[in-house]
C-alpha cells in the first residue's frame, strides 16, 4: 500500500488533499484486487510515518483543541520554553513519533500536502 503511494507521489509529483490521494492510491491499488478497501486516515496515518513521503499541513483556526496527533494519532507533548522575564511559556505542541508541530494551540488541519 505504501508502494502503491509512492507510485501516485512519483507519477503526480504533488498531490494537495487526501481525499485526492486516497482516490488515487485507491485505483492504483483496486487494479490488481478490485475488492480492495483502504480507509482515508490509515492511508494517512501510513504515509505520515514513512521517511520517503513528506507531507505538509496548511493550519486554520479552530475552538477545538486535540491531544492526539492529527498525522499518526499518537499523543502530543507540550513544547515549554522562557521569556525574557524568565516565565515558563507554552511555545506549541509536538508529535514525538512523525514529527508534526503546532505553534498555537487553536489551530488544526485544514489541508494535507504530500510530496516525495
Amino acid at each position: 500500500m505504501l508502494r502503491a503511494a509512492r507510485d501516485v507521489l512519483k507519477r503526480h509529483g504533488e498531490v494537495t488533499s487526501l481525499a485526492e490521494l486516497h482516490s488515487l492510491v485507491l485505483e492504483r491499488l483496486r487494479r490488481q484486487d478490485p475488492r480492495y478497501r483502504l480507509s482515508k486516515a490509515r492511508l494517512l496515518r501510513l504515509v505520515a510515518l514513512s521517511p520517503r513521503v513528506s507531507v505538509r499541513v496548511e493550519k486554520r483556526r479552530s475552538s477545538h483543541t486535540s491531544r492526539t496527533c492529527p498525522l499518526c494519532g499518537s499523543e502530543l507533548q507540550d513544547l515549554y520554553g522562557v521569556n525574557l522575564f524568565g516565565e515558563r511559556v507554552k511555545l506549541g505542541r509536538k508529535c514525538n513519533k512523525c514529527g508534526y508541530r503546532i505553534e498555537r494551540p487553536d489551530l488544526e488541519p485544514r489541508r494535507y500536502i504530500f510530496f516525495l
